[in-house]
Order: C-alpha cells, then structure tokens, then sequence
C-alpha cells in the first residue's frame, strides 16, 4: 500500500517479512525499534530469528552511550542471544574511540577534565585519559551522555546549562536523541539537554546519528550494495534523517517515540501525514513495528 504525503510515496508494509528479499543489510535501532527499555516488542525475537534463517546481516545501530558489550548484556537480559544479529555499534563507542585515537581534531582543545551529564555506569570513559570533576569551574568540557531518572523538561539542568554556556565550554554528546520511551513513558535523552545547550549559545559536538560518521562505518561492516540495504528506526530526526542523508532505504516503525502519531495505521493516516509535514523528512517506508 502506497500512502501519499505531501507528494513523497511511503509504502505501508505488513511486517519486514513481507520486504526481506529485497535487502541484505539490516540496520535497526535499538531502543523503540526491539523493546522499551524494558521488555522486548512483541514479534521482535522472532523476526530476528527469521532474518538470520534467511543469511541477513544485521547491525544493530543505537544512539547510546554505552559500550557494545553492556548493550549485549542488556539485550541478553531480555531475551536477545548475540546470535541473532552480526554487530552492536552505538554512538557511546564512537565518541570513546575518537577520544582514544585523537583523530578528530574538534576535541583536541578540550583538555582532560569533564563535568558529566548522565550516568556514571556507562564506562564510556573507561581506558581514556580523562579525569571527572564535579566542579563545572573546574571543567574543560561538559561530557552529556544521558539524563538521570525519567525528566520531561530540560528544565532541572538549565542553571548547569547556563553557566556552562557562560564560561564557553563545549559539550561532547555521546547520544544525540531527543526523546527516548522508557517503560511505555515518554522522557528527554541527552540530544534534549544538547539542543537547549546549543539554544544558549553553546558549542556541542556530536556522535552518533544521524551524523554520517557511524553510517560509515556500519557499511564497512557490512561490505555490500548500499541499494541493498535498508535502516529501521523509529525517529524521524535520527534514525530516518541519517538514512536519507546516507542515500539508505528507511522505514519508520510506529512502536517507538511516534506510537501516538502512528498508531492507526494504515487506516488513519493524519498522524503521519502531520509529523512528516512538520518534520520534512520523508521515509522509505512505515509498518507497525519490528515483526515478521
């Protein structure tokens, strides 16, 4: 099914099984895409299991601050074997390595000391020669990797934001989602606190997507025809923004930060119709969720 908008096609597809033998490479999203944070969305174990039955590669692609290995553990508390996909990569990851390597010349002024956004248990600064200071004045940069708790409002950070804005320091954001769904309950990610950041007149550098540098290397992984493969998301400024920029197929799954919005489909196609209007960015696809 063909649904119009704003004069851009989107075909309405039944579930990914009904797409499969067009794609080779699967890049999904993680959180909103396979479960809430805190169970997995019906279908998805054995959509996965269905994939890999058929040989698919599939990278499993997350604007997180964690590392590969705590995401795998996560995904294994909820039921998801590391055999069902080929690699985890997240932004977490990135952001560590450009620090290791020292090739990205934007962090080079920055010095060692950070003042953190987020939680400590990340280990996104394992193995790094930075040090933590809890004394913004102290600070060389502000390092945003998450928010605390489940807040709707930037609101709580912004004495934090200002006086950081003030005193000119950058903010590196190892995730750059806005909102994220935890447990069924809508809240801001750390893209949230960047983006007021930026809106005082802050400096923020970004890993992550949709910027091009993690699509890069997702299709070093993959080493295949970029026409056959196709990203999975369930955000229009990230997951389907960064696809496009890449040149990538994308559907846009309605489980996720736009389930209000994409519920009824195909029937009620309003919700779409307004988000993507407002938006300005225009998936391959749309289908319910992340099922066969």
């Amino acid at each position: 099914m063909i649904l119009r908008i704003d004069g851009h096609p989107i075909e309405f597809v039944e579930g990914i099984g009904s797409i499969v033998d067009r794609y080779d490479g699967f890049l999904s999203d993680i959180w909103g895409v396979l479960h809430d944070g805190v169970r997995l969305y019906p279908g998805v174990r054995d959509c996965l299991e269905k994939l890999k039955k058929k040989q698919k590669k599939i990278i499993l692609l997350s604007n997180s601050a964690r590392l590969p290995s705590e995401i795998e553990k996560q995904l294994g508390h909820l039921g998801l074997s590391n055999d069902l996909y080929d690699h985890v990569l997240s932004s977490g990851e990135l952001t560590q390595q450009v620090f290791l390597t020292g090739l990205d010349s934007r962090i080079i002024e920055l010095g060692d000391k950070y003042f953190l956004l987020g939680p400590e248990e990340y280990r996104l600064v394992d193995g790094l020669d930075l040090q933590k200071t809890d004394d913004i004045f102290q600070a060389g940069f502000l390092l945003c990797i998450g928010v605390t708790g489940n807040p709707s409002t930037t609101v709580g950070a912004e004495p934090m934001l200002q006086e950081a804005a003030a005193r000119n320091l950058t903010m590196v954001c190892a995730n750059p989602d806005v909102h994220v769904v935890r447990d069924s309950v809508m809240g801001i990610g750390s893209g949230a606190l960047a983006s007021r950041y930026e809106a005082l007149g802050g400096r923020v550098i970004y890993f992550g997507k949709p910027h091009r540098a993690i699509y890069h290397r997702c299709l070093q992984l993959l080493d295949m025809d970029i026409n056959r493969v196709v990203a999975v998301g369930d955000s229009l400024k990230t997951d389907i923004t960064g696809a496009s920029a890449m040149g990538l197929d994308s559907i846009l799954v309605a489980s996720g930060i736009h389930a209000d919005k994409l519920r009824n489909l195909p029937g009620d196609c309003s919700g779409l119709s307004s988000l993507l209007h407002k938006e300005q960015v225009f998936p391959t696809m749309t289908t319910n969720g992340f099922f066969w």
